[in-house]
């Protein structure tokens, strides 16, 4: 008889990181023969929580550096529209991109 696995939450996981160690795991386990029809759909359904909450915390990011990158750019406009900035004065060299 097969022993019943503990039922998982059905929060997501407290980091990004955690979210993929966990779904790397279930992956893992749907990828053996699953111990029950029961076990797979439990499996199947956090995988799908996970994929989602990731998938949200991604497109979170993606939203975060798209805003930094319109910050820089502006900065930049500005400084080039100042009348002490000069193009030619620019080493092309000491272009870094400080984010703090």
């Amino acid at each position: 008889m097969a022993v019943k696995k503990a039922k998982k939450s059905k929060t997501p996981a407290p980091s990004f990181e955690d979210a993929v160690e966990e779904l790397e795991n279930i992956t893992k386990r749907l990828e053996k023969d699953p111990e029950s029809l029961g076990n797979l759909l439990d499996d199947f359904e956090r995988g799908q929580e996970l994929l989602i909450f990731c998938q949200k915390t991604l497109k979170s990011a993606r939203k975060r550096l798209d805003l930094v990158e319109a910050s820089l750019h502006a900065e930049g406009n500005d400084e080039d529209s100042s009348p002490e900035s000069s193009s030619d004065d620019a080493d092309p060299d000491d272009q870094d991109v400080r984010l703090f």
